[in-house]
């Protein structure tokens, strides 16, 4: 009997115990509170060099594991507060577009455009009880007049389309002027395809190019320059290629009809199962064809990379330093969205001149190190991050958030389907002036972008 009540008396303390006592505090997996101060940054302080906050901006939390969503603007002081968050790892957001008048009012001078957007992000943030809060700045997005207005990377149906053979990139004149793309360079960024994070990256996972072999001028390296693997560029004397106001200029991969039959570079025909599901691309203003560039350095022309003469190539500006070339043989954009790109101009003269570095993993240099052009954010005139399609596959960003403060991705790989970006207003015809779109421009993609089938030189539908 006395044996069956010590037993007794041992489940009664048992289950008078809480998780704290046995070290489990089960309190940062209750959904809580949490608070995103948004500030401009400091090029935005008053006069007693205090920083100005941001009210009525918009600021959207992402879990990265599950997708949860939040979304609240800032209050009059600047601050999103949020109620019964999930715990976890976010990526949060913060954009806000400011009308010339509000500007004004904010910061007390003129506004150099009728509408600028400010943008900010966080990556990795780490939301529970014991992490109530953070701060996020905006910078001021970069005013361009020429846009990446559509990026095809997904390729279509690889038995019944073209494959990735059919990509292409589509740049648009978002001003009411003439632009000349002479000398335009496109840049193809390298950087790390996942979140892990090593002792060689920053803390969101991307690449610490501070710590790259021979980099002296450390975390400047990561905020004031990207680094491309390729680097291809618009030829022309300076006003041979004009872009009229609301007119695209068609970058492809092959500027050929993907719907008809083909013969690769080795004589081998090329079916198309099912034409619906590709597109013509004979019509491009350029392509990139690397035959002669391949030739010029000992290599063999991928079978793949179909030259149509009556299309202009571009100019191969970097394609790795010379002798330790970069892999690919044909200018390919990945399928599952692991991208990003960048539009800039520069003399070449200065380009030539950039910088190139092995990455940040690279402890000792060999024959076979791969280096990467190091491109001023100064000079870039738009970027786009494009993202994975799978949730559990997602990269850091490349970009920061004066070029692109978000990503945007297809729903998946080989659908036939593109990002584009959303149309703004359409501009009525004046006189012998026809009508344009005016496109979205936050330099948000997640907001500027929505997912459709490729179509060359079409709109948002």
């Amino acid at each position: 009997m006395k044996q069956l009540l010590s037993y007794f008396a041992i489940l009664m303390l048992l289950f008078s115990c809480r998780d704290d006592d046995f070290g489990n505090n089960n309190n940062t997996l209750q959904p809580t509170n949490f608070k995103v101060e948004v500030k401009y940054d400091a090029s935005y302080n008053d006069v007693s060099g205090n920083a100005r906050h941001a009210k009525n901006a918009t600021v959207v939390m992402v879990n990265n594991s599950s997708g949860d969503t939040y979304t609240v603007s800032t209050d009059a002081d600047g601050f999103a507060n949020f109620s019964n968050v999930i715990p976890g790892t976010y990526k949060i957001t913060v954009s806000k577009k400011m009308l010339s008048d509000e500007f004004y009012t904010t910061f007390n001078y003129v506004s150099p455009a009728a509408e600028l957007s400010f943008n900010g992000t966080q990556e990795g943030a780490t939301i529970n009880v014991n992490v109530p809060s953070t701060v996020i700045e905006v910078r001021s997005a970069r005013i361009g007049d020429l846009l990446i207005k559509q990026i095809y990377y997904g390729g279509s149906h690889i038995t019944q389309g073209a494959g990735i053979r059919d990509q292409f990139i589509e740049l648009y004149n978002n001003s009411n002027e003439v632009i000349y793309a002479d000398g335009l360079y496109l840049g193809q960024l390298y950087g790390k395809t996942n979140t892990t994070v090593n002792s060689y990256t920053q803390a969101n996972g991307q690449f610490d190019w501070s710590k790259s072999l021979g980099m002296t001028m450390g975390s400047a390296a990561n905020t004031n320059y990207v680094y491309a693997d390729y680097v291809m560029r618009i030829p022309g004397t300076g006003n041979q290629y004009p872009i009229l106001p609301g007119q695209s200029l068609v970058i492809a991969q092959n500027a050929l009809n993907h719907k008809s039959p083909l013969v690769d570079n080795t004589g081998s025909p090329i079916n198309i199962l099912n034409p619906s599901l590709t597109i013509d691309l004979s019509g491009a203003d350029f392509e990139v064809y690397l035959g002669t560039f391949n030739n010029s350095i000992g290599e063999a022309i991928y079978k793949f990379d179909i030259q149509n003469p009556a299309v202009k190539d571009l100019e191969i500006a970097y394609w790795g330093r010379p002798g330790n070339w970069s892999g690919n043989n044909d200018f390919v954009m990945d399928s599952p969205g692991r991208d990003s790109f960048i539009i800039f101009k520069m003399d070449t003269s200065e380009f030539t001149s950039l910088a190139d570095y092995s990455d940040p993993s690279v402890t000792n240099a060999t024959t076979s190190t791969k280096y990467f052009k190091q491109i001023p954010i100064s000079v870039i005139i738009d970027g786009v991050d494009l993202q994975h399609y799978n949730p559990n596959s997602q990269r850091p960003k490349m970009l920061n958030a004066s070029v692109d403060a978000s990503f945007i991705g297809c729903d998946q790989a080989y659908i036939s389907q593109a990002v584009i970006r959303k149309t703004k207003t359409t501009i009525p015809a004046q006189g012998n002036t026809p009508a344009r779109k005016v496109l979205e421009d936050s330099n948000n993609s997640a907001n500027d972008f929505i997912r459709q089938t490729a179509n060359p030189r079409g709109f948002q539908q």
